[in-house]
């Protein structure tokens, strides 16, 4: 099996391509795909479906756990299996032009230090119940403007 750390003719690229064409494609042989046998029955496939490269990583079970889909709009990555980390030591920074974070059970966001929300437009809060809990200190709010309380009920110190 060649290592893709050993590039062919000096391109990384190169050593893929070369890798992927000379790889005996047997036993995880798939219509249209070039297939790389990795360590521990993992297999990478490259698929070239018209304009558009798709490059998949299968576990030794021949699930897909990692696609890479180059598109016009740029790289696509999907991401399959019970659960996925990611760890950095240092900083990890995601930067869009919208940003969605979403659960289909919960959502967790967890700080062993401060937590700072920071925005130049609005911030809006909608649920079911809003509970706002300090559990050494004071509930500081502080307005440039008015403090506004609306409800059926106002209660104070119950």
């Amino acid at each position: 099996m060649k290592e893709l750390s050993e590039p062919v003719g000096g391109d990384v690229a190169s050593s893929l391509e070369t890798s992927l064409e000379s790889h005996d494609p047997g036993a995880a042989a798939r219509a249209g795909e070039r297939v790389l046998a990795l360590q521990g029955g993992h297999e990478l496939a490259l698929v070239r479906a018209g304009e558009q490269d798709v490059l998949r990583i299968r576990d030794s079970g021949g699930q897909i756990v990692l696609t890479v889909e180059v598109t016009d709009r740029g790289p696509v990555l999907r991401f399959e299996g019970a659960s996925l980390a990611i760890e950095a030591r240092g900083d990890l920074s995601i930067c869009a032009d919208t940003l969605r974070l979403s659960g289909r059970s919960g959502l967790a966001l967890e700080s062993q230090g401060d937590v700072h929300l920071d925005t130049r437009g609005d911030l809006h809060a909608t649920a079911r119940v809003h509970n706002i809990h300090a559990a050494l200190g004071n509930v500081n709010i502080r307005a440039n403007d008015d403090v506004r309380l609306n409800g059926e009920r106002v209660i104070v110190n119950c």
